[in-house]
């Protein structure tokens, strides 16, 4: 099957959902890619992916953020403006003429402007997630007056086109199960896929963080996550400010180890009392193996916490929060332990580091939950199943 993928970025690890459903698909059918990149870093990234051709589009940060301004007094959603350079759609309508794909696969809320653009050739939108929920979350929750502004604003432009899509048939992919009564039609369940290298042991070693030469072994707490996503560090400040005196003191040389890309000053501000950062990691598996206990101290969000994914795959005990074991569907006490306060955190954290009786057990059963949902295996049969219900009889491996 014919399948050109669509992408306001070039998948990467810093992507990885977008990267392994790509990596799926040309697996078994011939693909093209087209993509929008800023720069010309981003462009090279393009070319370790593993399609038949590449379409690379500039989108400079200055023109794009010019369209999110234009598309503020317009009332279109920012995050279109921001990834709808004219040149992308004429791209898209030339490789649809001349190409003639079996299926456009259009990767998350930023591409579905170009719905329209593909005229009769059959859509699929992995996206991911309703994103108007983050904001609706934000505007109500944000940490400060221009965040819940922005929330204000885009979520409802947001929930406008999402509700155009549903109205219009388009079938979505979704990477967590709706909640109780929220299901909408015309969507599937296909998870983001992740399998810890099985090569990787408890003894792997990492790169030396940016903020400390002290070597000594002692207990690792580690956080995972893109630092420039607002929720990422809102949740990792709480933690650090609320919780890491708390469990310090119950556990003096525990450390806490924050592994992330494009790490803001306020992030890299926390660094000393036991916490350590490596910033722009190229690998994460490692920290991974080194770690005690791995946290997602998440408090808006939807969708699936990739983070909580990697850390239950490895077989880490984790601690999170009601919203992310709630949405991933994992029960508190037999896959994580679930804590929204700064007492409970403290308890849980430090229960964990101190292998109380369960610990291990805990461990074990978040992983066969990680492997049952998100295994490669496991993903590849629910994109088969979407795919199939958009294709048809054009659905064929190789």
């Amino acid at each position: 099957m014919k399948i050109l993928f669509v992408a306001p970025w070039v998948p990467s690890q810093l992507r990885p959902r977008s990267l392994a459903l790509l990596q799926m698909l040309a697996a078994d059918h011939e693909v093209r890619f087209l993509s929008l990149v800023h720069d010309e870093a981003e462009a090279r990234l393009a070319d370790d992916l593993p399609v038949l051709d590449r379409t690379l589009v500039p989108n400079p940060r200055q023109g794009a953020i010019g369209r999110s301004l234009h598309a503020l007094a317009t009332g279109r959603s920012l995050q279109h403006g921001y990834a709808s350079p004219r040149a992308l759609t004429v791209a898209l309508e030339e490789i649809i003429a001349d190409w003639r794909p079996d299926v456009v696969h259009l990767n998350v809320f930023r591409t579905v402007h170009l719905v329209e653009a593909c005229g009769r050739t059959p859509v699929i939108v992995d996206l991911d997630e309703f994103r108007s929920e983050y904001y609706e979350q934000l505007a109500s929750h944000g940490p400060n007056i221009p965040w819940r502004t922005l929330g204000l604003v885009e979520s409802r432009r947001m929930r406008a086109r999402e509700d155009d899509l549903v109205r219009m048939g388009v079938p979505m992919m979704l990477s967590a199960p709706p909640e109780y009564g929220e299901q909408r039609p015309n969507t599937y369940l296909v998870r983001s896929p992740y399998d810890y290298p099985a090569d990787v042991s408890p003894s792997g070693t990492a790169a030396q963080p940016a903020s400390t030469s002290d070597a000594r072994k002692a207990p690792v707490v580690l956080f995972v996550g893109r630092l420039s996503y607002e929720a990422n560090v809102s949740g990792l400040l709480w933690f650090v400010h609320e919780c890491w005196d708390g469990i310090r003191q119950q556990v003096p040389d525990v450390r806490l180890r924050i592994v992330g890309s494009e790490p803001p000053r306020v992030v890299r501000s926390l660094v000393g009392d036991g916490i350590e950062l490596y910033p722009d990691a190229p690998e994460i598996e490692p920290h991974y193996a080194a770690a005690s206990v791995a946290i997602a101290p998440i408090f808006r969000g939807t969708g699936v916490q990739m983070k909580l994914i990697q850390s239950l795959a490895a077989g880490v005990p984790t601690v999170t929060t009601v919203t992310v074991a709630d949405r991933a569907g994992v029960r508190d006490g037999v896959h994580v332990r679930v804590a929204d306060d700064r007492q409970g955190w403290v308890d849980a954290t430090t229960s964990l580091l101190n292998r109380e009786p369960g610990t291990e057990q805990l461990a074990a059963e978040g992983r066969e939950w990680a492997v049952a949902h998100h295994s490669w295996a496991a993903v590849r049969r629910q994109l088969d199943v979407a795919y199939a219900a958009v294709a048809g009889d054009r659905f064929t491996r190789r």
